[in-house]
């Protein structure tokens, strides 16, 4: 996968806030993806869908939170899949898969009621966007499809499942019927895509495509959930993102002696088909970014999808911080 390019397109209202919320304005921008033949293409979305409503928490309890000055039932619409971020306090970077509401409520997955202040706590939402979204309902992006319902040699999208593995998502076309489908066979055209996973594009053969996708550019941190094991995750940030400014190095299990054996690894694609694995070294004395060279590896930019192998135990946060540069955006 080449790298991705990205331009800033405008400064743009947010739009669909409710009256008595304050608008501001957001940079919107977009991305292309290389997307490589005969190779597994992971990929993260760095812009994102428009922010729908804003404004402060002014409760929560173990299973929700609430602004009473929205109304989310005119805002939301049913059936949509929509991310929470919390934006300061103690959950800043804290994001939540929403997907039930009630008048000035929402409904949260889990409990992120300890991080939020009444009166204080800011907030946004905004929708996750769909596989028709991303790639096209008619398959505009021109991934290979299959005639007969087999993935065989036809192009697939493989998405976290969130259990450690994965869906896959292919375009099927007989000539009559044109949709997207799970190898279940179940419609998949509406398949909510969170931007904190690493999407992967198994490509079978064929040229390159490219994958472009117009959004708003996200400022403020992201914090990942990544469990024991291999966690494929979306970069969130479209350019200038780099090791050393992410913040993440601290936060992960190092390596002291250089090992990769104990240590949490960051994989990113190396543009060739295969990765270039990253760890944060320190010994007591020097702390920093490395490669399996030795490399310092501080200023390694950050791929749009890359692959946080956790040597924990248990599921942990790893908050991400935007370039410093975002804070003027």
């Amino acid at each position: 996968m080449k790298p991705y390019t990205y331009a800033l397109l405008a400064a743009a209202a947010m739009c669909g806030l409710a009256a008595a919320e304050t608008a501001y304005t957001t940079p919107v921008g977009y991305v292309t993806e290389t997307l490589a033949p005969s190779r597994d293409n992971l990929i993260g979305l760095t812009v994102h869908s428009p922010t729908v409503a804003a404004g402060t928490l002014d409760s929560a309890t173990s299973n929700s939170v609430t602004d009473a000055a929205v109304n989310f039932g005119t805002l939301l619409t049913s059936g949509s899949t929509y991310i929470l971020e919390i934006n300061n306090g103690s959950g800043e970077g804290y994001i939540q898969e929403i997907t039930a509401w009630t008048g000035s409520t929402l409904t949260t997955p889990q409990n992120i009621s300890s991080v939020v202040v009444g009166g204080t706590t800011t907030y946004q939402v905004r929708k996750a966007p769909t596989i028709s979204e991303i790639f096209g309902a008619t398959n505009s992006v021109g991934l290979t499809a299959s005639a007969d319902g087999s993935t065989t040699s036809a192009d697939v999208i493989l998405i976290p499942d969130g259990l450690g593995g994965f869906v896959n998502v292919f375009y099927y076309n007989d000539g009559t019927d044109q949709l997207w489908l799970d190898t279940a066979f179940n419609d998949a055209s509406t398949l909510p895509l969170v931007y904190t996973d690493g999407l992967i594009v198994a490509r079978k053969a064929g040229s390159p495509i490219n994958l472009t996708v117009t959004g708003e550019v996200k400022t403020t941190p992201t914090v990942f959930v990544v469990s024991p094991g291999d966690n494929y995750l979306g970069a969130v940030y479209p350019v200038g993102s780099q090791l050393g400014s992410s913040g993440m190095g601290p936060q992960m299990i190092p390596s002291t002696d250089g090992s990769t054996t104990a240590a949490d690894l960051i994989l990113m694609p190396d543009g060739s088909g295969g990765y270039t694995t990253f760890m944060y070294y320190n010994d007591g004395t020097d702390q920093l970014w490395i490669d399996g060279l030795f490399n310092d590896s501080t200023a390694a930019p950050i791929t749009s999808g890359f692959i946080f192998t956790s040597k924990s135990v248990a599921a942990k946060n790893i908050k991400d911080t935007p370039p410093a540069s975002y804070s003027t955006l």
